[in-house]
C-alpha cells in the first residue's frame, strides 16, 4: 500500500504544479474509481435498454446498500442524489409550509441551502430565521434558546463550509427533539471526515456528499430520511415512481448517468484499503499543522477551537477594509493565477479567510506558497 502524502499522488489525476489545498469544495476522484464509473457508463452504452430495464435497478440498490452499511443507516430510508444541495431541495420543496411557519438556519450554513430556504419560504409566505452566532461554534443550548414558535425545520451543518467547524450535531439533535422540532443535518463534508453512525444520530434528515471525502466520482451523494417523514418527501423531479416509496421515486427520475452512483462501493473500497481511521488521523494532523503554520505566517488566527476542526481549517487573512464576497473572489482569482494555489477564500463575519483542506495526497510542503503570500501586494 502506498504511504500517505507523496506516495498517494499516483492514485489521483491531480496537477501538482498547483498547490492543491481545496479538496473540500469538489473532492478528487481516485483513478481507480474514475475508471469504475466509466466502466459502468460503457456497459450502459453497449445496450442502453437492457441496462436501464434490467441492470440499473439492482445495481443502484446494491450501491445504496453498500453505502447504508458504511454509514450504519437504514437502507429503506437512504436514497442516492447527485449532491447534498439536491438532497436539501428534496426535503425543503416537499414541506407543506404555511404562513407563520419558520425554517431556521445559522450564519455558518451553506449559501445554496440558505437560498433554497429563501425560495420555499417566499413561495409559502413562511419565514426564514437565520440565527447569528458570529464566529463562535453554535451550541445546542444556544440554538434551542432561540428557536421561534412554529419552527417547522431546523437546518444545521455537521461540518460548516465557510467556517470549517465541526458542530455538536448529536447534542443539537437531542435538544431539538426535546422541543419537537425536526432537524435537517447538512453533512455535505462529514462522510469520510467523521466516523458517521446515522442510526445513532437519528436525525430526521441527513444529507451528505460521497464525492468529497468518500472518494466517489462527481455526482454521488445521499439523503437519509427517518421513517416518520418518508411518505411525504419526494425528489425535486417527479417521475414514474411517485408515491411508491423513497427508493422507487429517487432511483429513477428519468434518464441520467448513474456511473458515479454505481462506483460508490469502489470509493468505499479505496478508503478501506488505506484504513478510514488512519486516513482521518493523517488528514486531521496535517490540516492542524498547516493551519498553525499559516496563522503564524499571516500573524492571524485559525477560526474555532482545535476540537471543532477535522480535515478543514479557516485562517484569517491579514486584511482589513471591505471584507465582502467581491473582494474574496478577486483574491481567489489572483491566488490561483499568480501564486498557483488552489484554496477558497471566504468572506465570513467581517473578515476574509482562506480555507485549507488536507487529503491523503497532501504534504506539509503544499502550504509553502500560501505561507509566503504577501496579501497586500497580491491585491495590487
Amino acid at each position: 500500500m502506498p504511504e500517505f502524502g507523496l506516495g498517494c499522488r499516483a492514485e489521483f489525476q491531480l496537477d501538482h504544479s498547483v498547490a492543491q489545498l481545496n479538496h473540500g469544495s469538489f473532492g478528487a476522484t481516485p483513478i481507480l474509481v474514475r475508471d469504475a464509473a466509466e466502466a459502468w457508463r460503457r456497459r450502459m452504452e453497449a445496450d442502453p435498454t437492457h441496462f436501464v430495464r434490467r441492470v440499473w435497478p439492482e445495481a443502484v440498490a446494491a450501491a445504496r446498500t453498500a453505502l447504508a452499511t458504511f454509514l450504519n443507516a437504514d437502507p429503506d430510508g437512504l436514497v442516492l442524489v447527485e449532491n447534498a444541495t439536491q438532497g436539501a431541495n428534496a426535503v425543503l420543496r416537499s414541506l407543506d409550509l404555511q404562513p407563520g411557519d419558520h425554517i431556521v438556519t445559522t450564519n455558518h450554513g451553506y449559501r445554496a441551502v440558505a437560498k433554497t430556504v429563501d425560495y420555499v419560504c417566499r413561495r409559502a409566505g413562511a419565514t426564514h430565521v437565520r440565527l447569528d452566532f458570529g464566529r463562535a461554534v453554535p451550541t445546542a443550548a444556544d440554538i434551542a434558546a432561540q428557536l421561534p414558535k412554529q419552527t417547522r425545520l431546523l437546518i444545521v451543518d455537521h461540518i460548516t463550509s465557510p467556517s470549517a467547524l465541526v458542530l455538536p450535531v448529536a447534542e443539537i439533535l437531542a435538544a431539538a427533539r426535546a422541543l419537537g422540532v425536526p432537524v435537517l443535518v447538512d453533512g455535505a463534508h462529514a462522510p469520510g471526515q467523521l466516523p458517521l453512525d446515522l442510526a445513532a444520530l437519528d436525525a430526521d434528515f441527513y444529507i451528505g456528499n460521497c464525492h468529497k471525502w468518500l472518494f466517489a466520482a462527481k455526482g454521488a451523494a445521499f439523503l437519509s430520511v427517518a421513517p416518520a417523514h418518508r411518505a411525504w418527501v419526494h425528489p425535486p423531479t417527479i417521475s414514474h415512481g411517485l408515491d411508491q416509496g423513497l427508493s422507487a421515486e429517487f432511483d429513477w427520475t428519468g434518464t441520467r448517468d448513474v456511473g458515479a452512483w454505481l462506483a460508490i462501493p469502489d470509493g468505499l473500497a479505496f478508503g478501506a484499503r488505506f484504513g478510514w481511521p488512519q486516513i482521518r488521523a493523517y488528514n486531521n494532523a496535517l490540516c492542524a499543522s498547516m493551519a498553525a503554520r499559516l496563522a503564524a505566517s499571516f500573524g492571524t488566527e485559525i477560526l474555532g477551537p482545535p476540537e471543532a476542526r477535522a480535515h478543514l481549517a479557516a485562517i484569517r487573512l491579514p486584511l482589513g477594509r471591505a471584507c465582502d464576497e467581491k473582494r474574496a473572489l478577486g483574491l481567489l482569482a489572483k491566488l490561483y493565477d499568480v501564486v498557483r494555489v488552489q484554496a477558497p477564500i471566504m468572506a465570513f463575519e467581517n473578515a476574509l479567510w482562506v480555507r485549507v483542506s488536507a487529503q491523503i495526497y497532501n504534504v506539509a510542503a503544499d502550504a509553502d506558497r500560501l505561507a509566503g503570500v504577501d496579501w497586500a501586494a497580491l491585491e495590487q
